[in-house]
């Protein structure tokens, strides 16, 4: 399967492990999906899920003053942690930035509310500009 697919996994791993009620760790969240589809790059889920979860408060800071009057706690969970991947594959991988803007986008466009995909597209355009 895509990247694409493993990405949307990997947000759902990330979304399930801040629920306040979960108490798995990233292992068994991420074990639990691999039934379902044992074609994704684990490999790559695995190495999102626990960067991010790793990396949380340097992620926070990096995009944090982009913002625009808005706080890290008044984002919606959904658009919080799709920030947090884009930045941390944008600091840690080789995938062109616009690649991994545009998997954001579509990622809030698929998990976020309407018209929320704008306001991720311009706080991840402008990190490393």
């Amino acid at each position: 399967m895509s990247r694409k697919e493993s990405r949307i996994q990997a947000f759902q791993t990330l979304f399930q492990l801040e629920m306040k009620e979960s108490d798995l760790s990233i292992t068994e969240a991420i074990n639990f999906i691999k039934d379902d589809y044992p074609d994704l790059d684990f490999d790559f889920i695995n190495w999102l899920v626990t960067g991010v979860k790793d990396h949380e408060a340097v992620l926070d800071e990096k995009f944090k003053p982009y913002l625009k009057d808005w706080s890290i706690e008044r984002l919606l969970k959904s658009d919080r942690i799709i920030l947090r991947m884009a930045t941390f594959e944008m600091l840690h991988s080789d995938t062109p930035e616009k690649v991994i803007i545009n998997e954001a986008v579509e990622l809030t466009k698929q998990f976020s509310d309407d018209g929320h995909y704008k306001f991720i597209n311009g706080v991840l355009s402008n990190i490393n500009n």
